[in-house]
């Protein structure tokens, strides 16, 4: 029996988006007969074998390499046998009336060609995608010189996104984005389907073009949903996407305009391509090179300070030579360590590393060539001016930068769950179990008034969905996760809508799945049996973290001897405690009682001192021999005690352990840092 609508979808290398994706067609299938073609371009991460297992009915085809956009679509349209074709990404969300709305729509208008729908964000904003204009020289100008973006309510500089037009109204649009392109069939086939000089970008534009020059209306209905998670499913490295795009920019111009415009037009839209193509390459290389040029600058500036402060009246041409030695060396040393990649550009552990390598590489230079014995000292100041400016910087740019929200307390994000049934009651128990997923969860919120105020694994249902925004403004939520099994998808994207504006990310669980799917992350949440506790913080991390410990408790404890002394004699009684120690072995520490009553908790930092004690910690609590203690080192503060302070109640047991299983995955110098600050600040 010939089917209604074939449903093609290109994957490559984003698995759990496309489970998502392929979950909502069966959902939003109802009595319409549907085949469904999966092409998957060589992906690496398990996408065939979810097909093959989960999705049997699925007509798989499996490349043996990326063969683009264009060719692998039209390898399935060959194949298709649908009155109606839906060309759909995989990181793509339909609603449940998505299928049945755009074929009522060109079953009724036999014009139309070709429909798509109101594409949203994830964070539940309008996609301005979803509509376009074709890229004519005025409009491709505009866009690429960037006066569409200055001025997007303009008629005449706001078409290449139709920016201008109000996106609830139907309209007749030239383009429609290839993420989501309902087509007849008879169509595709007489423009013989896309063309594969187009790898990946363009080939919508070209598509609709010959759509459109055919005789065929196109137009865009926003009567119905869908979310696109835009990117993920043509993520690759950011030269890739420059080169990709402004060469089907180029192809489309040649194929479409050589007869069409002045040669002087085509000439000034080719120059406009490759001047907006090499600012965005020029733009993207020189962000890769911000971090080395201000350690440049910085190594530079240590040296010639060191110099001033050893050899204040020796002249500059003396170090002629051996100063771009030593700059070269700590730069290579940083690259070596992996100070400029991605993952370490702003953390302190290479820059540690790299400064004692680079001192002992030049101080060995000095040594053999005696010429310049005069410099040994020079390069022991550099050392440590280096050192602490090029550290300085990355923990300033971490805890107050574009980043801070990455730092390591700052990814315990603070989450809802929407829906308090049975699948929201599983999230809630994996993501407890998993501190390092990184979720702080406070709440439900449901559909039921009556469970307003139930109390769910310590997790009260805070509100109903009509409430969401007041609970993320006074929760001061960052993350809406949601469990599919309460809601359908037209529910979740009426949910995001909702809550539009808010600044938070919508996560999504599609139902008995073990992902977290979100704009720009696919989190697993199955259940971590155990966690190795040896070996989770880095040894120079424990080491830098005791000298802190010692010279914060070196300066307490000379500032405050007077105090101290003073606090003896009015009074003040020095009390014993035994709490649990480092792996719950008991300990003796000392506070006072009576006498000044600030000065209560100063004799803790002699322990501290000594290093019974950390600064930051686990909470300090009484020993039990039969109780379970925490087996890292307590403190004077610590994550416990200021999600305790901000909850303003004591934590449940179930709480604190998720907080110091947090804690001993995340130690470091900059979540100590964070902690303290949290604790003097707040």
């Amino acid at each position: 029996m010939k089917p209604d609508i074939s449903i093609v979808i290109v994957n490559y290398n984003v698995r759990a988006f496309l489970e998502q994706c392929l979950m909502a067609i069966d959902r939003a299938t109802h009595s319409l007969k549907i085949e469904v073609f999966v092409v998957d371009n060589a992906s690496v991460d398990g996408s065939q074998t979810l097909v093959k297992k989960k999705f049997p009915h699925v007509q798989l085809i499996e490349n043996r390499s990326n063969v683009g956009f264009s060719r692998a679509n039209n390898q399935a349209l060959h194949k298709a046998r649908g009155t109606y074709v839906l060309v759909l990404n995989p990181d793509t969300l339909i609603q449940e009336d998505t299928l049945l709305i755009l074929k009522n729509y060109l079953d009724l208008h036999t014009d139309v060609g070709a429909v798509g729908c109101k594409l949203i964000n994830p964070d539940g904003s309008f996609q301005i995608t979803s509509r376009r204009s074709l890229p004519t020289p005025w409009v491709a100008f505009t866009r690429i010189v960037g006066l569409s973006k200055i001025f997007p309510k303009s008629r005449v500089f706001g078409r290449y996104n139709m920016t201008y037009l109000d996106p609830s109204i139907e309209t007749e649009v030239d383009v429609l984005p290839g993420s989501l392109m309902f087509v007849r069939r008879e169509v595709m086939v007489a423009i013989d389907h896309f063309d594969e000089s187009f790898f990946m970008y363009g080939e919508d534009v070209d598509l609709c073009y010959r759509i459109k020059k055919a005789g065929w209306k196109i137009v865009y209905l926003p009567e119905t949903k869908a979310i696109h998670y835009k990117g993920e499913s043509t993520k690759k490295s950011e030269f890739s996407f420059v080169s990709n795009f402004y060469t089907a920019m180029l192809i489309f111009a040649n194929k479409h305009y050589k007869h069409q415009y002045s040669i002087f037009m085509r000439m000034l839209l080719v120059v406009g391509i490759y001047g907006r193509a090499l600012f965005s390459y020029t733009w993207r290389i020189l962000k890769n090179f911000v971090s080395t040029s201000i350690d440049l600058l910085l190594i530079i500036a240590s040296i010639f300070l060191a110099i001033k402060i050893w050899l204040p009246y020796s002249w500059l041409s003396r170090f002629g030579l051996i100063l771009p030695i030593f700059t070269a060396v700590w730069v290579v040393s940083l690259y070596l360590f992996g100070a400029y990649h991605k993952k370490g550009r702003f953390h302190i552990k290479p820059v540690l590393w790299s400064s004692i390598v680079g001192l002992l590489i030049n101080s060995t230079f000095v040594y053999f060539f005696k010429q310049y014995a005069y410099s040994r000292v020079v390069v022991l100041i550099s050392f440590v001016l280096i050192l602490v400016s090029l550290s300085l910087w990355r923990t300033i740019y971490r805890l107050a930068g574009p980043v801070a929200k990455k730092g390591p307390i700052s990814k315990l994000r603070r989450a809802i769950i929407i829906g308090a049934g049975k699948e929201g009651k599983r999230i809630l128990a994996q993501l407890q179990d998993r501190p390092d997923m990184l979720y702080e969860i406070c709440g439900f919120v449901d559909f039921d008034e009556k469970t307003i105020g139930k109390a769910i694994n310590g997790a009260e249902v805070l509100a109903t969905i009509d409430s969401i925004r007041d609970v993320i403004r006074i929760e001061r939520i960052n993350d809406v996760i949601f469990s599919s099994d309460r809601l359908s998808n037209a529910q979740i994207l009426e949910t995001i809508i909702l809550a539009q504006g808010t600044g938070v990310n919508f996560r999504i669980v599609p139902h008995e799945l073990e992902y977290i799917v979100a704009k720009s992350s696919v989190d697993e949440i199955d259940t971590v049996p155990m966690l190795d506790f040896s070996g989770i913080a880095d040894p120079l991390d424990l080491i830098v973290k005791r000298l802190f410990d010692i010279g914060a408790a070196a300066m307490v404890i000379l500032f405050t001897t007077p105090l101290v002394l003073l606090n003896l004699l009015v009074g003040g009684k020095l009390m014993k405690r035994i709490v649990a120690g480092y792996m719950g072995k008991p300990i003796a520490i000392y506070e006072f009682k009576g006498g000044i009553r600030f000065l209560k908790k100063i004799p803790l930092f002699y322990t501290v001192f000594t290093g019974t004690l950390s600064v930051v910690g686990s909470e300090i609590s009484e020993y039990d021999p039969k109780a379970y203690h925490t087996i890292y080192k307590p403190g004077l503060t610590g994550l416990v005690q200021i999600k305790s302070r901000e909850k303003k109640k004591s934590l449940t047991q179930q709480e604190k352990d998720y907080y110091n299983l947090y804690y001993v995955k995340n130690q470091s110098v900059i979540t100590d840092i964070q902690i303290l600050l949290k604790s003097i600040f707040k």
